[in-house]
C-alpha cells in the first residue's frame, strides 16, 4: 500500500487494512478504537455533510501569499497579526493580551475545515485543541453538541515571543477549552517542504519504536536503577503476560525480575451503575486459605480484566516487558492489606517504570483512544510572515489535570516511582531523575511556559532524590508539600486514610535513619505528623473553614490534618521559627491509668535492625496515635470582658484590598467570627488584632437537636472559651477543652502571622496540656 500524501486521504481510507501491518497483540487490543475510527467520525458529523450558506463560506480555503490553504475564519488571525505590527512599531517591548476573534462558530465547524477544505491555520488549531486534552473523554467532548460554542482566539504579546490563546466559552463566559499556538518567525522547516518525521499512519498509533528507545536508553544509560531501586525483592505476587492474550498470576520470583506498575483511577462508584462498579470490583483476585484461586493462578484471557488493565497489559507487553502488578490483581483478596500497603515503596521503587493511566477516568476505560490530534500530517504553516506551531503541553499540567490525579492512592504511586510513563490521550510522556521526554511530531516545540514555570514545580523524583542524599531539611519540606497535595484527593475508603500514604510515610522514616538504623532514631511519626518537626506541621491550616459532615476524627486525632473531610485545601507551607518554649513531651495512651512513651523510650533491637519490621511497626504505631503532651505557652484567645460584634462592621475592603476597622468601637476588647469561611478576630481594647482560621463552619440547622460538645465544629457563642497554644514566633494552636473528668483539648484552628500582636504570649507561663 502506498504512503498517501494528502490529508483528506486520511480522513475517508482509514479503516481496518491500516493496521494490517502492526503487531497481532496491539491490533487484538485496539480494534475496538481504531478500526472505526472512520465510521465513527463520518457518523457523528453525517448532519454536517452539508454545512449552511454561512459556513459554505467560512470554509472556503484560497491560497495566500506564502502558498498556505486559509479560509475566512483565519482571516481574523491575520487581521490580529496586522494589529501586533501596528503595536510594535509604537513600542517594540509592547506587551498585551488582544481582543478575542471568532475565527469558526463551533469546533464541529473548525474541525470540519481542517478536514475537508484542508486549511492549514485550521488544522494547527483544531490539534492545538486536542492536544490540550489529558484523556480520551475530554477529546470526545469537544465534538459535544451541548459544549458547540464559537471558536476564539486572542493574540498574546510579549517580547519573549507571541502565541494565540484559543479558547471556546460559553456567553455567560464559562471557559469550556483552553489551547495555545505559539508564533514564531523563524520555521523549523521550510514551507512546503515534507517532513521526515513520522507519517499519519504511525502517529495515530502510539509511536513505540520511539518510546522503546527512551526507555533502554534510560535502562542503559542512567543511574536510576542503581540510585533509587530500593532493595532486589519482588511483589508478593506479579501477573505474568502470555501469548494468544492470556495472563496468569504467579508469585514474585526469588530473584528481582522487570516488571511495570499501573497507576489508575478505579473511578467514582456513586457516578456509575452498580454493576459497572461490580465489574471493576470482580477484577480482584479471590483466595482460598490465603492462596489465590486456580482460575487466577492459571492462564486467563485477560479480556476478564476491565479495559484499563487491558491495554496497560498491550502496553506492557509491546515494549518488551513480561510482568506487570496491578492492585486490585496482585493484591489478592484475604491478604494482610496493611503490610501490602506499607511496602507501596518497594513495589513501585522497584519497578521497571510506572504506567499512569492519565488517559482513562475509570478502570472500564480503554487507555488507548483514538489519537485524533493526528488526522492530518503535521506541516508548517505560515500566516503574514508568522509560523503557526504547536506546543507540547508542560508535564506539570498532565500530572495534575486527569483523573486519576484526583485520587489519593495515585499519589504515593507517583511520587515513591523513579520512573514514570504518563499516558495521555493524544501522545505520552516519560519522566526519571535524568530525562524527560514527549512523543513529538517534527513540527512540534516546546510550550513557552515551561523554561518560565517549570521550575517552581518539583519533579515527580523530587521525594526520593531529597530521601537519597539525606537533605533532612529538604525532606521536611517536601512531606509538607506531599500532604498539601494529599489532603485534596478522594478516597473511596475513608478508611484507608493513612494506609494510602503509608508507603511515603516508611520511606520519610528510612531517610531519617542513623548510621542506616544501626543507632537509636529520634523521629517519630504521630498520625501523619513527624516528631522532629513537631510545631511546624501542628501549624497546618485549611484555606477556608469547612463542613464538619465527614469528618475523620474517628480515624485520627483533632490536631493532625487526617481528621478533615476529603477533598480540603490546605496550607502547610508558611514562614515558621519554632518557639524556644516548645516542647514535644511525648505519646499518651488514653486512660485514666495512662502510660506516656517519651522520647527517650528503648527501641527493641530486632525493630532497629531488621528494617522491613522496622518500617512496617513505625508506621502501623504512628497511625494509632491518638493523643499526645506538648509543653509551651498557653493562655486565652478572647479576654473575658470582650465583646460580640458582627463582622461586617468591622471588615474593610477596597477592590482587592482587605483590612479591619475598628473605629466604631475606641477603646473596647472585641472579638468577631465570619459564619461563612471560619475567620475570626480578637482585639484588645488598645492593641493589634490577632486573625484566627477556624476548621469547620458551624451551621445551627445542621446541628439542631445536637449537644454542642459532640460537634467538631466551634459552636456559636463558644469563642470566648478558646485557650491557644504557642506553637512558633507567630504561630499558635486555637484549642477548645473536651468534655470529661480527664483535661484533653481539641484543636479547632489556627493563627498564622499575627504581626500586629507579635508580643501576644508575651509573660505567659508555659503549660503542658493533652492534644487529643
Amino acid at each position: 500500500m502506498e504512503t498517501p500524501t494528502s490529508a483528506s486521504y486520511w480522513v475517508h481510507r482509514l479503516g481496518r487494512r491500516l493496521y494490517n501491518r502492526k503487531s497481532q497483540l496491539l491490533d487484538c487490543c485496539r480494534s475496538r478504537h481504531y478500526d472505526t475510527i472512520q465510521e465513527k467520525h463520518h457518523h457523528h458529523h453525517a448532519y454536517h455533510r452539508v454545512p449552511s450558506p454561512q459556513a459554505q463560506d467560512l470554509l472556503r480555503a484560497k491560497t495566500n501569499e506564502h502558498g498556505q490553504l486559509q479560509c475566512r475564519g483565519c482571516d481574523e488571525i491575520t487581521y490580529l497579526l496586522r494589529w501586533a505590527e501596528a503595536e510594535r512599531r509604537k513600542d517594540p517591548n509592547h506587551k498585551c493580551t488582544s481582543p478575542k476573534r471568532i475565527i469558526h462558530n463551533s469546533y464541529i465547524e473548525l474541525d470540519m475545515c481542517a478536514r475537508m477544505s484542508n486549511c492549514d491555520a485550521c488544522q494547527v488549531v483544531r490539534r492545538a485543541l486536542l492536544l490540550d486534552q489529558i484523556t480520551g473523554r475530554d477529546a470526545e467532548r469537544l465534538r459535544d453538541m451541548d459544549k458547540q460554542w464559537p471558536v476564539q482566539v486572542a493574540l498574546d504579546i510579549r517580547p519573549g515571543g507571541d502565541s494565540l490563546l484559543v479558547t471556546i466559552e460559553k456567553p455567560s463566559g464559562i471557559l469550556l477549552f483552553f489551547a495555545t499556538v505559539v508564533l514564531s518567525q523563524k520555521p523549523c522547516l521550510a514551507v512546503g517542504k515534507k517532513t521526515k518525521g513520522p507519517s499519519p499512519a504511525s502517529m495515530l498509533r502510539p509511536n513505540f519504536e520511539e518510546l522503546r528507545r527512551v526507555v533502554a536508553n534510560c535502562h542503559d544509560n542512567h543511574q536510576c536503577s542503581s540510585r533509587y531501586r530500593w532493595n532486589s525483592r519482588n511483589p508478593s505476587w506479579l501477573l505474568e503476560i502470555l501469548d494468544d492474550g492470556k495472563v496468569r498470576v504467579i508469585p514474585g520470583p526469588s530473584h528481582l525480575v522487570d516488571y511495570v506498575v499501573l497507576s489508575y483511577s478505579w473511578g467514582d462508584p456513586t457516578a456509575m451503575p452498580a454493576e459497572e462498579w461490580a465489574r471493576i470490583k470482580g477484577a480482584a483476585t479471590k483466595t482460598i486459605n490465603g492462596v489465590p484461586v486456580a482460575e487466577r493462578t492459571t492462564p486467563f484471557s485477560r479480556s476478564q480484566l476491565p479495559e484499563t488493565m487491558q491495554d496497560a497489559i498491550a502496553i506492557t507487553q509491546e515494549l518488551e516487558y513480561k510482568y506487570i502488578w496491578i492492585d486490585s490483581v496482585c493484591i489478592p483478596k484475604g491478604t494482610d492489606w496493611d503490610t501490602e500497603a506499607s511496602l507501596m515503596h518497594e513495589v513501585y521503587g522497584n519497578a521497571a517504570f510506572t504506567l499512569l493511566a492519565s488517559s482513562s477516568t475509570k478502570a472500564t476505560e480503554p487507555m488507548l483512544h483514538d489519537r485524533l490530534a493526528w488526522l492530518q500530517e503535521p506541516k508548517p504553516c505560515k500566516l503574514r510572515n508568522h509560523f503557526l506551531y504547536n506546543t507540547q503541553k508542560p508535564l506539570h499540567e498532565v500530572r495534575l489535570d486527569p483523573p486519576a490525579s484526583q485520587r489519593a492512592w495515585t499519589l504515593q504511586e507517583e511520587r515513591l516511582s523513579p520512573r514514570i510513563l504518563y499516558w495521555t490521550g493524544q501522545r505520552w510522556y516519560w519522566s526519571c531523575p535524568e530525562y524527560q521526554a514527549v512523543e513529538s511530531s517534527p513540527l512540534d516545540l516546546p510550550s513557552p511556559v515551561c523554561v518560565a514555570e517549570e521550575q517552581s514545580w518539583s519533579p515527580p523524583q523530587r521525594f526520593l532524590h531529597v530521601c537519597r542524599i539525606g537533605d533532612f531539611q529538604s525532606i521536611d519540606q517536601e512531606w509538607l508539600d506531599i500532604v498539601e497535595a494529599y489532603t485534596r484527593r478522594d478516597l473511596a475508603h475513608s478508611a484507608d486514610r493513612f494506609l494510602a500514604i503509608s508507603g511515603l510515610a516508611v520511606r520519610f522514616l528510612e531517610a531519617k535513619l542513623d548510621g542506616g538504623g544501626k543507632t537509636h532514631v529520634s523521629e517519630e511519626y504521630l498520625a501523619g505528623l513527624w516528631r522532629e518537626d513537631l510545631a511546624r506541621h501542628l501549624s497546618w491550616s485549611v484555606a477556608s473553614a469547612v463542613d464538619p459532615k465527614g469528618s475523620h476524627q474517628e480515624v485520627a486525632p483533632s490536631w493532625s490534618w487526617a481528621s478533615l473531610p476529603l477533598c480540603v485545601n490546605t496550607k502547610m507551607r508558611h514562614a515558621f521559627k519554632q518557639s524556644p518554649h516548645f516542647q514535644f513531651v511525648g505519646v499518651r495512651q488514653p486512660s485514666s491509668d495512662y502510660t506516656l512513651i517519651t522520647p527517650s523510650a528503648p527501641v527493641n533491637r530486632e525493630v532497629v535492625t531488621n528494617p522491613r519490621l522496622r518500617s512496617k511497626l513505625a508506621e502501623q504505631h504512628g497511625r494509632t496515635v491518638k493523643q499526645i503532651e506538648v509543653r509551651g505557652r498557653f493562655r486565652r484567645f478572647i479576654s473575658e470582658n470582650s465583646r460580640d460584634v458582627p463582622w461586617e462592621e468591622i471588615e474593610w475592603q477596597r477592590g482587592d484590598r482587605v483590612g479591619f476597622n475598628f473605629e466604631k468601637y475606641p477603646g473596647q476588647d472585641l472579638h468577631s467570627r465570619n459564619y461563612d469561611d471560619g475567620r475570626i478576630v480578637s482585639k484588645d481594647a488598645h492593641g493589634g488584632e490577632i486573625v484566627g482560621q477556624l476548621d469547620y463552619v458551624f451551621s445551627t440547622g445542621r446541628c439542631f437537636g445536637e449537644k454542642k460538645s459532640k460537634s467538631v465544629a466551634l459552636a456559636d457563642g463558644e469563642e470566648t472559651e478558646l485557650m491557644c497554644l504557642e506553637l512558633g514566633e507567630m504561630a499558635m494552636l486555637l484549642l477548645r477543652r473536651n468534655p470529661g473528668p480527664e483535661e484533653t483539648w481539641r484543636r479547632v484552628g489556627v493563627c498564622i502571622g499575627y504581626e500586629q500582636r507579635k508580643g501576644f504570649f508575651y509573660g505567659c507561663e508555659s503549660r503542658t496540656v493533652v492534644l487529643a
